[in-house]
């Protein structure tokens, strides 16, 4: 993974949660549902999207390595 990649989604990560945390303070909400809510919903949504990502980058190194295989 390239630096610039990393770069830029640690500055998204960052403005993600600087975001949050302003609208926590400010009306105790994040992104328009409670905090509290969220609180327990986003380890549960990073923890799919992260089983999802490993999941696909499995499915495709499985893919790839069968079009090899037909084509030797």
């Amino acid at each position: 993974m390239s630096p610039f990649r990393v770069a830029i989604g640690l500055v998204l990560i960052l403005g993600i949660v600087g975001y949050s945390a302003f609208s926590v303070i400010t009306t105790g909400q994040v992104l328009g549902i409670d905090a509290r809510l969220f609180l327990v919903v986003a380890p549960v949504l990073a923890a799919v999207s992260w089983a999802a990502f490993n999941i696909g980058r499995a499915a495709i190194g499985q893919l790839q390595m069968l079009i090899k295989r037909s084509q030797a």
